[in-house]
């Protein structure tokens, strides 16, 4: 059983993502042509060595941050980062990932509807995303409703030419 939990110094620790299974194979990404995105091949591997994984581990669990685990038998198998001051009305979802032996199951689903109740209680009118341009993760935002902002923040889409603003 996948149970959801706000982060806390009792279910995270700096080497919690040590085992953490950030793979994805890409195939295609949104590029934009002519002020239009469309799919181009885009062949590459997603993954985390273990600097990374310490990285994500202590910026999901920074002060600035908000955080929720997706975990099973004590081990995290997805999460999301929110960034608790709000830009422009806006919660910034820093960060989301399902491990990759447990996409498909709706866990992805369940962190980002956690993300959104808790823009609400914050006040924000929406979830801030800049994100990465692979099919599926477009996809997935997407299938949540996120859809493309006419009026993206700068400082999100200078750092991240290649990410849709959503």
């Amino acid at each position: 059983m996948i149970r959801i939990e706000l982060l806390s110094t009792e279910n995270f620790k700096p080497d919690s993502l040590d085992n953490y299974q950030r793979k994805q194979d890409v195939k295609k990404v949104y590029r934009k042509h002519n002020g239009e995105y469309i799919l181009v091949d885009c062949v590459y591997i997603e993954d985390w060595d273990m600097e990374k994984r310490r990285f994500v581990a202590k910026d999901i669990s920074s002060d600035d941050s908000i955080a929720y685990l997706a975990i099973e038998n004590d081990e995290v198998v997805g999460f999301i980062g929110l960034k608790k001051d709000l830009v422009e009305s806006y919660m910034i979802l820093d960060m989301m990932h399902v491990s990759a032996a447990c996409r498909g199951q709706g866990i992805g689903r369940r962190l980002f509807d956690v993300g959104k109740e808790e823009a609400r209680k914050a006040g924000a009118k929406a979830l801030y995303i800049s994100a990465c341009s692979s099919e599926e993760t477009i996809a997935f935002y997407k299938a949540m409703g996120a859809e493309l902002t006419d009026r993206p923040i700068t400082e999100f889409a200078e750092a991240e030419p290649y990410d849709l603003q959503m």
